[in-house]
Parts: C-alpha cells; structure tokens; sequence
C-alpha cells in the first residue's frame, strides 16, 4: 500500500528537520525519511557545536546571516536550552589571507556596507582582551558582538519535538531511499526496502550524501568532501573565557584554525578547537572517510593550542570527525536549487547540499519550504533580496 503526503524529505539531519517543521507551521502533511538514527553523527551534523556568525565576504550571505536571526528567535520559543550563546565572534590573523570561511578584509568591507558593528583589533589587543599569546605582531582583526555558539544537538532534538507535537509530521529512521520516480506530474513516488511513498513535493537534504541520492536520478552535483576533525582541551587556569574565533594563516592546508568558549552542554570545563582543513585530503564518496581524527591533525591542533592560547592543556581529548561537503564553484557558499528544468517535476523537487550551513538552520528550512509553495527567484527577508542565482546548481550526468 502506497502511503500518501504533501512533501516528503529524503535526509534527517537539522536542514532536513527545519524544512519538515516549517512545512508542519504551512498544515502539511510531511514524511522525512533518515538513513540512519536521527541525531546520528555519520554527516554534517556531527558534534555539538557550530559557530554563529554575521560576518561574511559576500553581501547576499551576510544579509541572510543577519535575517536568519529572526528564525533563530522564533525556534527559540519551543526550547529551554539555549540555542545560540551570544559570545561575540573574533577573526584575526593575516587580513591579507582568504580561506573557505572568507577573510577579514573582505568581511570588514561587508560590515560597514551593512552597518554591521565590529571593533578592530591589533595583534596587542587581541593577546590581552581574548587569552592568546605569541601572535605574530602583524596580525590583526575584528570582534562582533552578535556572534555566538550554537547548541547543534539542542537545535535538532528541538525540531524533532516540534514535528512530533504537530502531528503532521512522520519521523522515520533507518530507511534508505533505492527509487525515486519523477515521471509523473505532482506524484513523485519514493521506495524503500520495506514501503512505498507519493507525494506532490520532494525535498533532498542528504549533506554529503547528496550524490548517493541525486543518482537515484541519473543526476551528479559537483561537490568534495572534507573530514574534519576537532578535540577539547582541558581549562587549567581560572577566569579563561572566550568567543568564538577563527585564524587566518599560511599554510591553509595546514594552519587554520578555530574554536569555541567553554559551555556547560558540552565537555565542561573544556575548549573545543578544531582544524579548518580537510584531514584526510578531498574525498567523494563519505564512504571514503576515516573515522578517527589523523595524528597529524591533532598534532597540528595541539602545537597551535600550546604555542598560541593561555590557561589550556595541549593534550588532544574527545576527538572526532564530522563530513562537510563543498561545492567545487568556489564562488557558491551553497546549493539549492530545483532539478533540472528539462525534468518531470522540476520545480516540485528542491534540492540542498554543501556549504557551512549549521548557522542558516531555521531559515533554511523557510527557503526550501518557499521554493516549493511557489517558483522562486528570489529570497525577501528583511528588505533584503537575495538572488537565488547565488546558490544554483551546476547539474551533471551521474
């Protein structure tokens, strides 16, 4: 027996999620299906936190940052944990340096631009206001107040809660989508091992997975894989609290950095610092990926501690990977998109992967959810309007 709903979502990580309670808020009947457990840490949801931030090279990224906020507040009201802790978020380093997180020139451009607050900081200054030592005396950089931690796990269990409460959504976990079948207008069907689905909308939120699923679809999108690894270290003097931060440094295989302040939900009494470059070298298949952090990853994240932050043991502790896919257009910080237009349905199936997306959770579920009501172009929050052109996808043959 074939069982019937309004929008089914292949992927239950957080993007997943936030489209299915978004759709619960519009009346809509909604399946997501998870190929695993759902709080499960085989993608990109892996660990507990995730950096907020406003600061961005590009303006339309910035100015979805700053109204992404409003989504941020409104998922706030169905938690009593603390979703993102305002602790400011602090850049620093060679202001000549881009990385894939953007760069401070470019991202100080964007602010003033938008009116973003920021201070600006020499190497001095950051050494005495944030407990870093031994920066080299050229570096520089910029605290934003509006920066912050988020609770990844309290964000995902919180739009698990919600999708139940609303009794419009089913959760189904350990299914793994084998047929997808387009060929109808408005009846997409959806198989797995064990059942049949239709629906009229089909949302894709695979993360890394996303060309596993798109060949379902004889289609390909051209993105790589990093594994990325972090660990904690150990607090050992009193009064060390920090924000947020990311370093821009030379080599960039190799060198950069960032971290997190200490939070109660997470290894207390700990500080989690992690590496900004691939561990293992690009992979393509999530299949292809390590489960232990490499020796020489924490190696390197564990020299960086010793020689550069104050009041921490350099002793590597709760390591871990997580999977992040990137889109090989360097120019696209993410990708949504319809199918192609040449295929069945292509506007009735949305498709999302790649990109530093942990802090776009809540609205990107309002995107998806939007370009699924109604043909898109355009996103307007805010009285910003953000091109939807800027997250296309570059479609191939599977």
């Amino acid at each position: 027996m074939t069982k019937q709903y309004d929008l089914i979502v292949i992927g239950g990580g957080p993007v997943g999620l936030s489209t299915a309670f978004q759709a619960s808020l519009s009346g809509k009947r909604t399946l997501v299906l998870e190929q695993y457990s759902f709080l499960n840490n085989e993608g990109s949801s892996a660990g507990a936190s995730r950096q907020f931030r406003l600061q961005y090279a590009q303006t339309y990224m910035a100015e979805l940052a700053i109204a992404s906020q409003d989504y941020w507040t409104e998922l706030q009201r169905y938690s009593f944990d603390s979703l993102v802790t305002r602790c400011g978020s602090l850049w620093f380093g060679d202001p000549s340096l881009d990385s894939q997180e953007g760069g401070i020139k470019s991202a100080e451009e964007v602010m003033d631009a938008l009116d973003i607050p920021y201070i600006k900081l020499d190497a001095n200054e950051i050494e005495s206001k944030f407990f870093f030592k031994d920066l080299p005396t050229d570096y520089s950089g910029f605290f934003q107040p509006d920066g912050g931690i988020i609770n990844l796990k309290a964000t995902e269990q919180t739009l698990i809660n919600q999708c139940i409460d609303s009794d419009l959504v089913d959760l189904v976990e350990w299914q793994a989508v084998t047929e997808i079948d387009v060929s109808v207008e408005n009846s997409i069907k959806i198989s797995t091992a064990t059942d049949n689905f239709e629906c009229a909308k089909l949302a894709i939120t695979t993360g890394p997975y996303s060309n596993d699923t798109m060949a379902l679809l004889n289609l390909k999108i051209p993105f790589y894989i990093w594994q990325m690894s972090s660990a904690y270290f150990k607090i050992i003097e009193p009064n060390i609290t920090l924000p947020t931060w990311f370093v821009f440094q030379n080599p960039a295989d190799s060198a950069l950095f960032y971290g997190f302040p200490e939070v109660d939900w997470a290894n207390p009494g700990y500080v989690r610092v992690a590496t900004d470059f691939a561990d293992h070298g690009n992979i393509y298949n999530p299949d292809e990926r390590a489960e232990a952090p490499s020796p020489n990853s924490l190696a390197l994240d564990s020299s960086w501690v010793g020689q550069h932050m104050v009041g921490l043991d350099d002793t590597p502790r709760f390591t871990s990977t997580c999977l992040i896919s990137l889109a090989e257009d360097s120019e696209k910080e993410l990708l949504l998109d319809y199918l192609p237009s040449a295929m069945p349905n292509s506007k009735n199936v949305v498709v999302y992967t790649a990109g530093w997306a942990g802090k776009f959770i809540p609205i990107l579920g309002n995107m998806i959810g939007q370009m699924l009501e109604s043909e898109l172009t355009s996103f307007n929050y805010r009285g910003y309007s953000i091109d939807r052109s800027n997250f296309s996808i570059d479609w191939q043959e599977s």
